[in-house]
């Protein structure tokens, strides 16, 4: 069976945004101005302000990474606006700050701080001018830091007062990484369920409510750019082609992202539209893997100014295919999990005025995976055997508007967006069709969701180089949510068993805000909150043979998070941050079930309503350069307190509900070092060390035995990912890149014994070659052809069973290349 998630209207809109996007982009390049290849140029609105807060701002702006001595440079930098030579606008920032800048090689810009001395005597002798030199380092092995902006402010990862993470367009082209699961290999403490792209649950820093997705808010908050992307739904899977950076917060963000993210927040932030210069990217793989089919991956990307650059298009599109790797002996069919990822981006970008610019942006994306990807321990190797086949559909749209103000007086950033988001998912239910009453002997759930959801986000942040420095925002969000779940008969006889017809209307209205204050030059005090209130509604009806049981509710949730910091630089070198911060998520109903279902709150029955659940989070952090700027370190000391923790379980009959399960805690360190000892070569690795648990136990909502942690995480993770490159002449770089990752033994449910996972190591290696125009690389993934079980879940109705493992994908080989003519 062919599951289809898009429906008349959703094939329309795709229709209409490919041929609008066709069409823009065909007569953006028939009139756009010529810029010249190469030419670093960029489009400028930095306000006047201090020359720290100026150069964070032409990082952002310039798209370039930047290190050094950023925070030791003083004065005023003048206003810049319009098209800037990023050169020319460095040495104006500059002037009279006694800071000078360095380009390298691979377009990263660091600063370098010199103190004013006076005049040094003449040596009388050779041996005390010896004495006298001082060694010179080379600006090209000091690291540069990926300028963020998820504090809604710029800041760079190593001076941030929180538990921050950056990975770099570049970091992730080199790793390979095509979404949030190879994404995990690069993020300290990032780990993904491996159930199928579009069906993955992402949790940060051991924080797991679980390890299946049904009706709670996700624990992290995902976005592109300003604008959520999910409520309760699994990873949409973005494909991560043409990305500027992606910002991993790790901790509650109940402040600035609301109610919901208490793990963390994964931002996705896009490459912008450039009014400077024209882009053309292709870029094609092909690759095998063993014992399986074959793979390939093709994208495009075209930037064309307008307007005489006053705007800019810039426009996406990709498809890929993976061939499968597991078969199915009872079907007798061959690599069943094959699938195809396609869709596309475009953004356009206009000038209102030197203070003003607002952006237009459409996303849409399509995956469909014919079949799950686990196998049966009984049966070795990649095989298993189902009566039925379990496609999924997974159908992403998004439309948003964005206006952005700045200029001496502060900055204004005002977002709206609409999400379309379809999902179906077919299990085998064979298993549990006597649960409802059936003779048959084959069977499948049928899971459909569609999801509206509507944003509106608005703030405003005062100047950046005051003592006293604020923001403030107001943020609306409406989220409909239809849920058509049906378990039919397929032999030897056809029957509508069950089906649920269930409707969710959540609406958040927040308003939020936080300073910080320099108590001192080195220590600053940082404070905020967010009040929100939360109202939810749920209509559903339950069909079972030829009775019925129709449900309404509603309930509302309103509260305060709070956030309180301390930032204090230690010394040039060093800094240090403590934090404390709270989240929320609100709570909800449980509907589904067989007829017999009491909804009694006892050991055999959920409760009718699950309440909301709160995290606190404490923490301190250590953050260093030293070596003369070729070595950072990153290092947090966090405990959680998890209170009324909600958690998606199943029903023995194989359905979804939510209950709260008790109270949980977290305890760990985090650890993150990048290093450049050459020119040529950059390691970075990190790793978690954390203890999950539940502390207290619901006896009565919850019948896990013996010693309970979280479920779907481990104790310890660790990677470590290498990048080379050596020149070989102007114009050619041979280049290499790999990545390990160690991910330690977890478990699938709450209880120890069964459902083990984890403990496994995963590994990319690649090497090629870089012209000015065009690059090229031979790569494998598992290398070592491990067969680990990265995720232990097969379908509902098969967990008791215990008998389920989702390997890694095996050892695969291909080639890459990319074409950019532009040379930019």
């Amino acid at each position: 069976m062919k599951v289809k998630a898009q429906g008349p209207v959703r094939a329309r809109r795709r229709r209409l945004f490919e041929a609008a996007s066709g069409g823009v982009l065909a007569l953006a390049l028939a009139t756009s101005p010529a810029v010249a290849a190469g030419s670093r140029v960029f489009h400028a609105n930095i306000p006047a302000q201090g020359v720290r807060e100026a150069l964070l701002d032409l990082a952002v702006q310039a798209r370039v990474s930047m290190g050094g001595d950023i925070a030791l440079c003083r004065g005023a930098a003048p206003r810049l606006t319009g098209a800037l030579d990023l050169e020319a606008a460095l040495t104006r920032i500059l002037a009279g700050s006694d800071c000078r800048y360095t380009l390298r090689r691979d377009g990263a810009v660091i600063i370098r701080h010199e103190e004013r001395r006076a005049p040094r005597a003449a040596p009388r002798t050779a041996q005390a001018a010896d004495r006298n030199q001082t060694p010179v380092v080379s600006e090209n092995t000091r690291l540069s830091d990926v300028i963020v902006t998820a504090s809604r402010s710029p800041e760079t990862p190593q001076t941030s007062p929180s538990a921050l993470t950056s990975v770099s367009g570049e970091q992730i082209l080199r790793s390979g990484a095509a979404g949030a699961f190879d994404l995990s290999a690069l993020v300290a403490g990032m780990t993904v369920t491996n159930l199928g792209s579009g069906r993955n649950k992402i949790l940060l820093r051991g924080m797991s409510d679980g390890a299946f997705t049904g009706q709670t808010q996700s624990t992290v908050g995902l976005y592109l750019n300003r604008t959520p992307l999910t409520y309760s739904a699994p990873d949409p899977d973005l494909k991560l082609v043409d990305v500027d950076r992606v910002e991993v917060l790790r901790g509650p963000q109940g402040v600035l992202y609301g109610t919901g993210p208490i793990g963390g927040v994964l931002r996705i932030v896009p490459e912008a539209p450039d009014p400077t210069r024209e882009v053309l990217r292709i870029s094609g793989a092909y690759s095998d893997t063993q014992g399986g089919g074959s793979n390939s991956d093709l994208s495009f990307v075209a930037n064309v100014p307008i307007l005489n650059g006053e705007g800019a298009l810039r426009v996406v599109g990709y498809r890929e295919t993976s061939g499968g790797y597991i078969d199915d002996e009872s079907l007798n069919l061959r690599r069943v999990n094959s699938g195809e990822r396609h869709g596309g981006r475009a953004t356009l970008v206009l000038q209102l005025s030197p203070e003003w610019k607002m952006s237009l942006g459409a996303v849409q994306q399509k995956i469909d995976s014919e079949d799950t990807h686990y196998v049966y321990r009984l049966a070795g190797g990649h095989r298993r055997a189902n009566l039925v086949r379990e496609p999924h559909s997974n159908a992403f749209g998004l439309v948003q508007a964005r206006v952005e103000g700045r200029g001496e007086w502060g900055r204004i950033e005002a977002t709206t967006a609409r999400i379309d988001h379809d999902f179906v998912s077919r299990y085998d239910a064979s298993p549990g069709l006597g649960l409802f009453g059936s003779t048959a002997k084959i069977g499948a759930l049928d899971d459909r969701r569609m999801i509206d959801l509507a944003i509106t986000d608005l703030s405003y942040a005062s100047p950046r180089d005051r003592r006293l420095r604020w923001l403030a925002g107001l943020f609306v969000s409406r989220v409909s949510t239809r849920n058509e779940a049906d378990i039919s008969a397929l032999w030897p006889f056809r029957d509508r068993i069950y089906d649920e017809r269930r409707a969710d209307r959540q609406s958040e209205t927040a308003l939020f805000g936080q300073a910080a204050f320099d108590l001192t030059e080195d220590i600053s005090l940082i404070a905020g909150g967010r009040y929100y209130s939360f109202d939810y509604e749920t209509v559903s009806r339950v069909t079972h043979g030829v009775d019925e049981r129709p449900f309404e509710g509603r309930g509302r949730d309103s509260g305060f998070s709070p956030r309180l910091a301390v930032d204090w630089r230690v010394t040039e070198a060093w800094r240090g941050y403590g934090s404390i911060s709270q989240g929320h998520r609100a709570g909800g109903f449980n509907t589904a079930g067989p007829i017999g279902v009491l909804f009694s709150d006892q050991r055999v029955s959920p409760a009718r309503r699950y309440e909301g659940d709160s995290l606190w989070n404490y923490e301190v952090g250590a953050k260093g350069t030293f070596h003369d700027g070729r070595v950072q370190a990153r290092l947090t000391l966090f405990h959680a307190d998890w209170r009324n923790l909600q958690s998606d379980q199943f029903l023995p009959s194989g359905l979804s509900y939510a209950a709260n399960i008790g109270d949980g805690a977290n305890t760990g360190v985090e650890v993150e070092a990048n290093w450049r000892p050459v020119d040529s070569l950059e390691i970075r690795a990190n790793a978690l060390l954390a203890r999950p648990r539940i502390v207290r136990k619901d006896e009565v909502a919850f019948t896990a035995k013996g010693d309970i942690g979280l479920p779907g995480v481990s104790a310890m993770s660790a990677n470590i990912n290498a990048s080379w490159r050596r020149p070989l002449t102007d114009q050619l770089t041979l280049v290499a890149d790999g990545w390990a990752a160690y991910v330690g033994p977890s478990r699938l449910t709450f209880e120890r014994g069964r459902h083990r996972m984890g403990d496994y190591l995963n590994a990319r290696l690649a090497m090629g070659l870089e012209g000015a125009f065009w690059r090229a690389e031979a790569f494998v993934n598992n290398p070592l052809n491990t067969m680990a079980n990265t995720f232990a879940f097969g379908d509902p109705f098969r967990l008791p069973e215990a008998l389920t493992t989702t390997p890694l994908q095996p050892r695969t080989i291909g080639l890459r290349f990319s074409v950019n003519p532009f040379g930019s």
